[in-house]
């Protein structure tokens, strides 16, 4: 396996855990577990927070993109 592949590979599975995370999220919210302002709260900062910005630098490791330490 490349080294390219393996990044591409961190990048996508990052992703995929936000997705399942905010799916997991809604589920709770509609299900009633957590309110609308804990809801609100927890999707902001799953996709403005530390495990978002993490997913994105991998993201453009992998693509090759250089835009300094922005994350």
């Amino acid at each position: 396996m490349t080294e390219r592949t393996t990044q591409l590979e961190a990048a996508l599975s990052a992703q995929s855990a936000l997705i399942e995370e905010a799916q997991a999220e809604i589920i709770n919210h509609l299900s009633g577990q957590i309110g609308s302002p804990e809801f609100i709260d927890r999707i902001i900062h799953l996709f403005d927070g530390p495990q978002q910005r993490e997913a994105l630098r991998l993201a453009r490791e992998a693509l090759g993109e250089d835009f300094g330490n922005n994350a």
